[in-house]
C-alpha cells in the first residue's frame, strides 16, 4: 500500500500543476489585448490628409479608404467584401463586425459627411439607395455595412467628378493628388 500512496501523491501535484499552470495561461489571455483591436500607441499617424477638391475634378477609386463591417450571421462577408473592393482600386481600412445594434439586410454605406464624394462613389459600387450619413463613425474612411442579403459587388465607374467643390480627406499615400498626372490620366 505504501507504494500506491507515493504514486497517488505524485498524481495528485501533477493535476495540481496543471491545474494551476492552465489558471495562469488563462487568466493571461483573458487580460491580453485583443488582435485587431486599437493601437497602443494613440499618437499613430493619420490616415488621410484633408484637400479641397475643385467642382470637375475627378475622385478616383485609389483615394477613397473604406473600412467594411459586417451587420449580418454570414461569416467572413465584410472580409471578402473588402478585398472585392480593394480589387476595385479602394485603399482597404478597417474589417470586423458591425456594433449588435445596426441592422441591414443588404449593404449601407455610411458617412459623417453630407454630400460625401467618396460615399457616393463606394455606394455606385454596392447598388442602389445605399448611402446613410450617420453620426457614428466605424473605421477609417468611408463605412460599408454589409448583411446577410448582401450579393456583392455591381458594376461601376471607378471614378466620379465632384459637382461642386468639397473638403475630401484622402488617403495618405494619395494625398496631396498630383493635378498634372489627374489632367493627363483623363
Amino acid at each position: 500500500m505504501r507504494r500506491q500512496q507515493v504514486i497517488t501523491t505524485i498524481t495528485m501535484f501533477a493535476l495540481c500543476g496543471l491545474l494551476v499552470g492552465g489558471a495562469v495561461v488563462g487568466w493571461n489571455s483573458m487580460l491580453a489585448e485583443l488582435p485587431g483591436g486599437p493601437p497602443a500607441d494613440s499618437s499613430a499617424e493619420p490616415t488621410c490628409a484633408p484637400e479641397e477638391v475643385q467642382a470637375g475634378e475627378r475622385i478616383r477609386t485609389r483615394q477613397v479608404t473604406v473600412s467594411v463591417f459586417n451587420g449580418g450571421s454570414r461569416a467572413g462577408l465584410a472580409e471578402q467584401t473588402l478585398e472585392a473592393l480593394t480589387r476595385r482600386g479602394f485603399v482597404a481600412g478597417s474589417v470586423g463586425n458591425a456594433p449588435s445594434d445596426i441592422k441591414v439586410r443588404r449593404a449601407q454605406v455610411w458617412s459623417t459627411v453630407e454630400d460625401d464624394v467618396r460615399a457616393r462613389l463606394v455606394a455606385r459600387h454596392l447598388g442602389k439607395r445605399t448611402i446613410r450619413y450617420a453620426d457614428e463613425d466605424l473605421g477609417p474612411g468611408v463605412d460599408v455595412i454589409v448583411g446577410n442579403r448582401f450579393r456583392g459587388l455591381v458594376k461601376a465607374k471607378r471614378s466620379l467628378r465632384l459637382r461642386s467643390e468639397q473638403r475630401v480627406c484622402l488617403p495618405v499615400e494619395s494625398a496631396p493628388p498630383s493635378r498634372t498626372a489627374d489632367a493627363a490620366g483623363r
